[in-house]
């Protein structure tokens, strides 16, 4: 039996994670100050300072509690926002490249299958 996708809800129906999906996990030690309409935000693993826009940031404030995929952060910014998860889904698509070629979050690979 291939299990492709699992998910674990909590008892509050949040979506907490979701086997088979890529995750993201924010890189440790982090600083961040706001400049304007933009951050700055320190990686320590690169050593360099980048600018964030609010989008960026917030993807990066949702992972500080731990690993998420993107519809987890979604909807967790969809809570915050009021915007719909169909409307950050791209957004939040569109962060992950720069996000990780900046060193701030790295891919989590998860397994295709949980059995076997």
């Amino acid at each position: 039996m291939e299990v492709r996708e699992l998910h674990l809800v909590s008892p509050h129906g949040r979506l907490l994670r979701r086997w088979g999906v890529t995750q993201y996990a924010r890189t440790e030690g982090i600083l961040a100050e706001p400049i304007g309409d933009l951050w700055a935000v320190f990686c320590p693993t690169s050593g360099e300072t980048s600018l964030l826009n609010n989008e960026s940031m917030a993807v990066l404030e949702v992972l500080e509690a731990g690993p998420a995929d993107t519809a987890a952060i979604c909807g967790a910014l969809a809570e915050d926002s009021g915007e719909s998860i169909e409307t950050l889904e791209g957004l939040i698509e569109a962060c992950w490249a720069q996000l990780i070629e900046m060193g701030l979050v790295r891919e989590l690979r998860a397994p295709r299958t949980m059995l076997g």
